[in-house]
Formats: C-alpha cells, sequence, structure tokens
C-alpha cells in the first residue's frame, strides 16, 4: 500500500516527465517509432534469455526468463491492438462524407 509521501513523489515525477515531454515536442510518428523500437526490444532480450537458460547460463533463472517473455509478449498485444485503434479511426475518417 502507498503511503501519501510515496504517492506524493509519483504525482511529482509523473509532472516532471509529462513536462519534459511538453517541452521536447516530438511528433506523432516519432513517438509511434519509440514505442516500436521499444517493443522490437523486449523481444530480442526475451530471445536472448531464453536462450541464454536454454544453454544453461547459471546467471539467468527461470523466472526472469518467464518475466522477459510475459513483458514482451504484453508489449506486442498492446502494440496490436494500438494499430488495430489506429486503422478503425483512419477508416472512419475515410468514410466520412464531406
Amino acid at each position: 500500500m502507498l503511503n501519501s509521501i510515496e504517492l506524493t513523489n509519483l504525482n511529482e515525477s509523473a509532472y516532471i516527465t509529462a513536462k519534459e515531454h511538453v517541452a521536447e515536442k516530438k511528433s506523432f510518428g516519432s513517438e509511434l517509432k519509440t514505442a516500436l523500437d521499444k517493443i522490437s526490444q523486449l523481444q530480442i532480450q526475451a530471445n536472448q534469455q531464453a536462450k541464454a537458460f536454454e544453454m544453461g547460463d547459471p546467471n539467468i533463472s527461470l523466472n526472469e526468463v518467464m518475466v522477459s517473455m510475459q513483458k514482451s509478449s504484453v508489449s506486442l498485444q498492446f502494440g496490436i491492438q494500438v494499430r488495430n485503434k489506429l486503422v478503425a479511426a483512419y477508416q472512419e475518417i475515410m468514410n466520412m462524407n464531406i
């Protein structure tokens, strides 16, 4: 359970992050590319960890591999859902009467 100090710190860090984000003024395309790159990196990392575990690397535990695989799976599913929403929005705009 988070206490009020931790919540205040979370709110402040979220505000600072949002403020920095607005200051950078990145385009939608660059944000989308960044998100896709992160999804790709998570999948690569998960596959590398799985391969290392299969090869018997003593520094990699099964739970680390499973968590990495789940993170990459969830991020991929999220990316697919975002793509589906973008395609649906595009189709709706294209079907509008002018």
